[in-house]
């Protein structure tokens, strides 16, 4: 028997209950397992039993009325000795380990036991999978490997159990925090309205408020990829290993590894839209050819199976930021390709797909000749108005204006992938360097988007 105050028993005791499973409620996905087990190996009982400190209790029990039994008289207690390795007991009776076990002598009259350990990742074994007869009798060889695959099935189970459980309290981290900033958000607003003779320390706290918004999200971002890692990591587990055994369920799985991917992709697109702040002193003479060449040999392998041709002006130097430049010029050319003619099904059987073409030209406009429309947030005599066009499928030029904001989709997830951060990251870029972006399309026909910057 493990020692109670042993260093491997405590250790395996607190892993047990990190996965916030005892005294909890009957399961289906569980109980299916045992009924599964006591088909497969023909016994009347089938258990998953989970052993802590004074007792081993049922998480399901088929065949057995009662819920928990001491520790003293568990089988399972001696199952958990070995990990590895199955416990086979096929005459109780001749054991002189169980040969005077109440349970043995009296109800319910184990003679046969099989228990297999409920091994974790990090090796502790929790308890087992068991099945109990009232005669001698041995597994076959299909029966025991039956029963080591269901055992498995359990552990991912739990696995699964933990990693919802450690979502749910970095949920609680994120609203805590979420509730904490909006409350000082609030009270910092109410203090400028009241108090304009302490503006220059209201702005020296709104500096602060930021930096922790920006560690928020980086907070945020880990604690919610982290789950999400353990999650998809299970998913593929089983997609790999167990995919024969799961029937209609891997259907569901496969959507579950859908859901996980997206959700992922959309914390991280937010954690970058959340990352873009003002240049302050990080503007230096950057250029805008050298940013566009880096964007198109990263975009290499994508230009090269839509087949498209891309022509790029020379362009000129700027004050700005290169990372953030290059987030700009990534995002633009990229949905270039993404909504690319070539890529979506013809209008009619006759219709040939147009070959993509990407076009970024620049040319020099004076302050009084920008379009109406266009307010760069920084006045200047002279600006820069650098368009990227493509003869994609374009879009209804009434969307023009939506398509820069948070989350604003024109297609469905089916049609083409994205978060709708990508644009909205565009005029963030934009907004930072003085300058204003427009689009200009109609459906069918491709779009311009036009980025002015101050000269």
């Amino acid at each position: 028997m493990l020692l109670p105050d042993s260093t491997e028993e405590i250790n395996r005791l607190q892993a047990l209950r990190g996965y916030d499973i005892l005294d909890s409620l009957p399961e289906d996905d569980y109980d299916h397992i045992t009924s599964l087990a006591a088909q497969i190996c023909q016994s009347p009982i089938s258990l998953i039993s989970l052993v802590d400190e004074k007792r081993q209790w049922f998480k399901s029990a088929q065949g057995l009325a009662m819920r928990e039994t001491p520790r003293q008289f568990s089988f399972c207690a001696h199952a958990i000795l070995n990990p590895s390795e199955p416990l086979l007991i096929s005459d109780t009776r001749q054991d002189v380990r169980f040969a005077s076990n109440p349970f043995v002598m009296g109800e319910p009259h184990v003679v046969f036991y099989a228990g297999i350990p409920l091994t974790d990742s990090d090796g502790f074994a929790l308890g087992s999978l068991c099945v109990l007869d009232n005669k001698p009798r041995q597994l076959t060889p299909e029966q025991l490997t039956a029963l080591q695959t269901l055992t498995k099935q359990v552990v991912n189970l739990l696995a699964l159990r933990k990693a919802n459980k450690e979502l749910q309290q970095s949920e609680q981290r994120y609203r805590t925090l979420a509730a904490e900033l909006e409350a000082q958000v609030l009270t910092r607003t109410q203090a400028l309205k009241n108090a304009n003779d302490q503006l220059h320390k209201a702005n020296e706290l709104l500096t602060q408020a930021n930096h922790n918004l920006q560690q928020f999200a980086s907070v945020a971002s880990h604690d919610l990829q982290e789950p999400l890692r353990k999650i998809q990591s299970f998913g593929s587990l089983l997609q790999n290993q167990y995919a024969d055994q799961l029937g209609e369920g891997r259907t569901y799985l496969d959507r579950m590894q859908s859901a996980a991917s997206r959700m992922s992709v959309l914390i991280r697109d937010l954690l970058s839209y959340s990352r873009i702040s003002a240049l302050h002193d990080r503007r230096q003479l950057v250029s805008l050819s050298a940013i566009v060449q880096t964007v198109l040999v990263d975009l290499e392998l994508a230009i090269a199976e839509a087949g498209a041709t891309v022509q790029v002006d020379a362009l000129p130097d700027i004050l700005g930021d290169a990372v953030q430049l290059g987030q700009l010029f990534q995002n633009l050319l990229s949905n270039a390709l993404k909504f690319s003619q070539a890529k979506t099904s013809a209008p009619s059987s006759s219709a040939i797909p147009k070959v993509p073409v990407i076009q970024v030209r620049v040319q020099t406009l004076l302050a009084k000749n920008l379009p109406v429309a266009v307010k760069p947030a920084l006045s200047a005599p002279l600006y820069f108005r650098i368009d990227v066009t493509d003869n994609g499928i374009g879009f209804e030029q009434k969307h023009a204006t939506r398509i820069f904001q948070v989350f604003q989709r024109l297609h469905g997830k089916s049609e083409f992938a994205g978060t709708g951060i990508g644009l909205a990251i565009c005029e963030k870029v934009v907004t930072n360097h003085g300058g204003a972006i427009t689009a200009t399309s109609r459906l069918g026909q491709g779009a311009t988007f036009s980025i002015y910057l101050p000269n």
